[in-house]
């Protein structure tokens, strides 16, 4: 019986040793669960910079400025043809500014709201003038207005409140905007003017003296407060994060009248960005 057991460990010595050298498997990692999707949804907000371009129109300034000198005058239509403030002008200034919105998503497309805030280094500056002459036969008489004028117009910073719309391509948004503007303007322009009206013989057309003037019409237009306006832009957002984003964007803004001068601002700005 001794020999037959010994026969027997010595047949099973390999196979135990095999077993002496098996490992238990290691155990899995622990399951993560699926990846969260990217979103442009939700709260976000930064910071923006670039130029600022304004552009003022004096065409209806110096009507208002005719009108002013010479309201229910017999002069009136003469002055309003010919008197103006000189050429339109334009100022371009660099700008920072901020900017916070809220987005909205349905499936892929995106629309939210933003509010936008420029500030400029100086204020967009312009100034024009202009001196010119005129004489009119009316009958037996002559109008003669001789004129300068001069403006100056400056708009400062502005905000603006607008919708957003766009469509998401992943990580990349592009957009348009339309929104209401509030921006501070200032404005000073003066006509100085002199009438003289002539005299003149109806058989032979020479001036036969003077019958009124010569007359100072004068007229003058200063105000600063705010003015408002419409914007429409497009851009793009880039996530480059999850949480992080950078903007390229244009603005075109158009302002109400003011006091006749009419203002129109473009801006190209870049911007980096939160998303919350």
């Amino acid at each position: 019986m001794r020999f037959l057991s010994l026969i027997a460990l010595v047949v099973a010595a390999p196979t135990l040793g095999h077993a002496a050298d098996y490992l238990p498997p290691a155990p899995p990692l622990p399951y993560a669960g699926p990846q969260a999707e990217f979103t442009w949804g939700g709260l976000y907000g930064g910071i923006h910079a670039g130029v600022t371009t304004a552009d003022f129109k004096t065409k209806e300034l110096g009507k208002t400025l005719v009108d002013d000198a010479y309201y229910a005058h017999i002069a009136h239509d003469l002055a309003s043809t010919f008197v103006r403030l000189g050429r339109d002008f334009s100022d371009q200034q660099p700008h920072l500014g901020g900017f916070v919105g809220y987005n909205m998503m349905f499936e892929d497309a995106v629309f939210g709201l933003e509010l936008d805030y420029t500030h400029m280094k100086d204020k967009l500056l312009g100034q024009t003038s202009m001196s010119d002459g005129r004489r009119q036969d009316r009958g037996a008489y002559s109008d003669n207005i001789s004129y300068t004028a001069t403006a100056r117009a400056e708009m400062g910073d502005y905000a603006i409140l607008k919708a957003r719309g766009g469509y998401a391509f992943g990580r990349f948004l592009p957009f348009a905007t339309v929104g209401l503007v509030v921006g501070r303007q200032r404005l000073a322009a003066a006509l100085n003017s002199q009438y003289t009206e002539y005299l003149i013989d109806p058989d032979t057309g020479r001036l036969g003296g003077i019958n009124v003037g010569p007359t100072a019409r004068n007229s003058i237009i200063g105000k600063t407060g705010y003015n408002y306006g419409g914007a429409i832009g497009l851009g793009m957002d880039v996530a480059v994060l999850d949480n992080v984003m950078l903007r390229a964007e244009y603005q075109y803004i158009g302002m109400a009248s003011y006091q006749g001068l009419s203002t129109a601002v473009s801006s190209f700005r870049v911007g980096a960005g939160v998303k919350y």
